[in-house]
């Protein structure tokens, strides 16, 4: 019963999607060298990390500035201290994440005569198919990076960005509040 009630759910999805993409009309791609450069760019565990920043920014600070339940002061503070702390975490998340993705490809390579294989598993080395041996490696790459980058950021979230986001709010409070001065004594 439960099997067929998964087949029935994935036939739904699929006749879904079937439909949403003939709707979509076709279009001929011109340059589709630049969007899978993009592509590429954005798998990438440092770029992904600026993804999700800017995400965040176009959406956290709006949701803690008109939140209801605060007074203007409390809701403006706490806009403020949200966009430091996405501006503080995503650049640092980028440098960590991108130093640990360089510090993999420099060390992770299909071939000894590609370079380094320190951080290749021996599995990898020895596909001899060259598409899947790089695909493998691509997945590996990513993965070990991201690991690694998740392990250096144990450390800098504490030793870094908490410090750095507090600094960085103190100085958008204080500036956000000098200007008000400002422009309410003018009046």
């Amino acid at each position: 019963m439960t099997q067929l009630s998964v087949n029935n759910n994935i036939s739904f999805r699929s006749s879904f999607y079937s439909r949403f993409f003939k709707s979509v009309p076709e279009k001929e791609i011109k340059n589709s060298a630049k969007y899978t450069k993009l592509g590429h760019m954005l798998a990438s565990p440092h770029w992904n990390r600026v993804a999700l920043g800017v995400g965040a920014i176009t959406t956290q600070p709006a949701l803690d500035y008109f939140n209801p339940r605060v007074d203007k002061d409390t809701a403006t503070s706490s806009a403020l201290r949200t966009i430091a702390k996405i501006c503080v975490c995503t650049s640092v998340g980028f440098i960590v994440r991108g130093s640990a993705y360089k510090l993999v490809e420099k060390y992770a390579h299909g071939l000894p005569s590609e370079g380094s294989t320190v951080l290749t598993p021996e599995a990898i080395l020895k596909i001899s198919d060259k598409v899947l041996r790089d695909n493998s490696l691509k997945l590996h790459k990513n993965a070990l990076s991201t690991a690694l980058a998740l392990g250096v950021m144990f450390f800098t979230n504490v030793l870094v960005d908490a410090p750095l986001t507090t600094i960085a709010a103190n100085k958008l409070i204080s500036k956000y509040k000098a200007y008000n001065v400002k422009n309410k004594g003018g009046n």
